[in-house]
């Protein structure tokens, strides 16, 4: 049975140890914001959970616009940019956009997406794969969500486990919505729009999962029509299968 303990030593904004049966313990963490960690933040995830690699999923405008974690850098870890870019953000330009909006909104980074983003993904994830790695994004909420969401679908998770990994964003995000003022202010929405959109529910994932599953048959194989590797997938499955699983 799968312990749901979710406190972590606090680093940098929205971090956590992914947790789901069928997962190996240990291996696969998550974040957001990292252009904001510190040295201190550096020095825990390479030395309480001995991450070696941080796959960035921002767009080459957003690390122009927030700069390269320099702290995880310097600390030696291996920065590896994985983008995913490409679609639109109009499903939820609304200041409070509902959950229709946001399982919207994913579906068009699924589907939408350059054609290389995917496939670059888990190239990426396979190759960090074998020691304990991060993946970020701007909030560690949104593409994050999706990309581990795959990962744990491609393992054979359960799904109440991998909408509960995404909804797990809400309790830090909440927390620390001041971090992200120039976002809401540029956009001409207020500290409590933002506070709205930061309440990540774990029925958007399950409805995202279901319509995918209608749709196009599962996560899984609609990531093998966008072009990503089977021996990509097979490493990925491999590497991070809990043991026994």
């Amino acid at each position: 049975m799968l312990i749901w303990n979710v406190e972590s030593e606090a680093v940098g904004v929205n971090f956590r140890e992914v947790r789901a049966r069928g997962l190996r313990p240990g291996r696969l963490f998550r974040c957001g914001y990292v252009s904001a960690c510190t040295p201190e933040d550096a020095a825990v995830l390479r030395d309480r959970y001995g991450i070696r690699t941080v796959i960035d999923l921002r767009s080459a405008r957003e690390t122009a616009a927030y700069g390269p974690p320099q702290s995880l850098i310097d600390a030696g870890l291996d920065w590896v940019q994985a983008p995913l870019t490409g679609y639109s953000g109009a499903a939820v330009a609304a200041p409070r956009p509902t959950t229709a909006d946001v399982v919207r909104y994913y579906h068009g980074i699924l589907t939408d997406a350059y054609d290389a983003c995917w496939p670059g993904l888990f190239t990426a994830l396979a190759l960090a794969a074998p020691e304990p790695f991060l993946v970020c994004c701007h909030f560690g909420k949104d593409r994050t969500g999706l990309a581990v969401a795959s990962v744990l679908d491609l393992l054979g998770c359960p799904r109440d486990d991998i909408a509960r990994d995404y909804a797990e964003s809400a309790r830090d995000l909440v927390a620390q919505v001041d971090r992200f003022q120039d976002k809401w202010l540029r956009r001409g929405h207020t500290r409590d729009d933002y506070l709205h959109r930061m309440q990540v529910r774990d029925e958007t994932m399950h409805t995202l999962l279901s319509e995918v599953r209608e749709r196009h048959g599962g996560l899984v194989p609609f990531l093998s029509r966008r072009g990503v590797s089977p021996t990509a997938l097979a490493t990925v499955r491999a590497e991070l299968s809990a043991p026994g699983a």
